[in-house]
């Protein structure tokens, strides 16, 4: 497949006192009620800046919503089609009760109960080549919302599992487009700042992103203004998206001009909507005349031997949906999981893209991955790290996309396992709770599994 080159333009000592003495008691306490009311005028002052700056923030963000006030338009979806030939998975088996650590770790329950109790929808276990577990709610009691039937040939949504999709696809697009090989290549790329590749980023008043490097994008620390769930359920930066891009008002990259602001301070971890969006616009710019969703289907999705058609959710412009939007069967999303997990390789051990992408993206780096407490993001109770829109174990090698509704592509690279779930959690309700019940479900399911000759 012949590529256009990558766009976009190159950037090309202290003052010291002298010592007194106090004269008095009366002086001290005078000193003292004076040094308090100079202290407390300052907090004051601080106060009042830190109020004025949070008022400007909020009224800046209900300008934006204001201006992009109207009514929402179709969506639309891009087909990604099946090559003609899919690579087959393992055998089903069945091996009997499973058992899982459940209720906090003080029992344990069978996987028919993890099965009601987290609203699964589809789940699929494959190791290697050789084993798969496949159990679905085929009384269709969860996941209605389109009226299909739960089984191997739905098309079922992932959400925030396609963020996963568009980091696989960014570094694919590296390797394709630079030449990438190397840890060294792909961090060379990875610390250009995103408006070199999409140069609409850059008009007069420049969107913050222009500036950011695609590393700090992909790991959702561009410390761009964003709120992603807004403020007591308003203004939320996640339902402006959608009402904007994926209902075809705007394109990607005009959404972002409506975000001209950056913090001052080192950017933490933000989860963000658009920061994958952009992320996903990086890598459809890199390719030059041939679409990201394009990309995938004569790459990826041919690679894996998908054995459906997906589809994804694109812009007014064409430009795919990086955060969201994706939809494929259970079946495929493991075999893009295997895909992973052989860290870049094909069924038959050919190279789609190179393992040291995968060390960077994939891989704990300790503190610098870490989800602040405070975040939204964080669960207290299983602790995530973050990495390059991949959801790191601190407890083990193993890492997981996730989606808002208990969607997951669960990599054991250990195990040579991956897990797909497809939930129906109501938009995380009671998620934090269910994430952790699901993760000692995995375990469960990869231990049955290793124990297999």
């Amino acid at each position: 497949m012949e590529l256009a080159a990558a766009r976009g333009v190159p950037y090309d000592v202290s003052n010291e006192r002298p010592p007194f003495k106090f004269k008095s008691r009366a002086d001290i306490a005078h000193t003292a009620m004076a040094v308090n009311s100079a202290n407390t005028a300052s907090q004051m002052k601080s106060s009042v800046s830190r109020v004025k700056l949070t008022a400007w923030a909020v009224l800046l963000t209900l300008l934006f919503w204001l201006s992009g006030a109207g009514l929402a338009a179709a969506t639309k979806n891009e087909p990604i089609q099946a090559p003609s030939t899919s690579a087959a998975l393992p055998d089903k088996i069945e091996i009997g009760e499973i058992r899982y650590a459940c209720r906090g770790g003080t029992a344990t329950c069978p996987l028919s109960e993890f099965m009601d109790k987290a609203r699964v929808c589809a789940l699929l276990v494959v190791r290697d080549h050789k084993y798969r577990i496949e159990k679905f709610d085929l009384s269709n009691t969860f996941c209605r919302e389109d009226g299909e039937r739960n089984g191997r040939k739905r098309l079922f949504g992932v959400a925030s599992v396609a963020k996963s999709i568009t980091s696989t696809l960014v570094g694919h697009a590296i390797a394709v487009t630079e030449g990438a090989r190397t840890r060294q290549d792909f961090e060379a790329a990875l610390r250009r700042p995103v408006g070199r590749y999409v140069s609409e980023l850059r008009p007069f008043v420049p969107s913050a992103y222009a500036g950011v490097p695609l590393d700090r994008v992909l790991r959702m620390r561009s410390g761009v203004w964003w709120n992603e769930y807004g403020w007591m359920g308003l203004l939320s930066g996640a339902d402006f998206f959608s009402r904007r891009v994926r209902h075809m008002q705007e394109t990607v990259s005009h959404f972002a001009r409506r975000y001209p602001l950056r913090t001052f301070w080192s950017p933490t971890f933000n989860y963000s909507a658009l920061d994958a969006a952009i992320a996903a616009e990086t890598a459809d710019k890199m390719l030059g005349e041939v679409r990201l969703t394009r990309f995938l289907e004569t790459g990826i999705w041919a690679a894996i031997g998908a054995e459906s058609r997906a589809s994804w959710g694109v812009d007014k412009a064409g430009t795919a949906i990086g955060p969201c939007c994706f939809k494929a069967t259970v079946g495929d999303l493991a075999r893009f999981g295997l895909l992973v997990l052989r860290r870049g390789k094909d069924g038959q051990g050919k190279e789609i893209i190179p393992e040291a992408w995968f060390d960077i993206a994939t891989k704990n780096r300790g503190k610098v991955d870490a989800i602040p407490p405070r975040s939204r993001s964080a669960n207290a109770k299983w602790p995530l790290h973050y990495g390059y829109f991949w959801w790191l174990n601190t407890k083990g090698t193993d890492f997981t996309a996730i989606g808002r509704d208990g969607q997951f592509i669960h990599i054991f690279p250990d195990s040579n396992t991956v897990v797909v779930q497809i939930s129906d959690w109501d938009s995380w309700t009671n998620g934090d709770a269910l994430e952790v019940e699901t993760f000692h479900a995995h375990e469960a399911l990869v231990s049955a599994i290793s124990r297999l000759p």
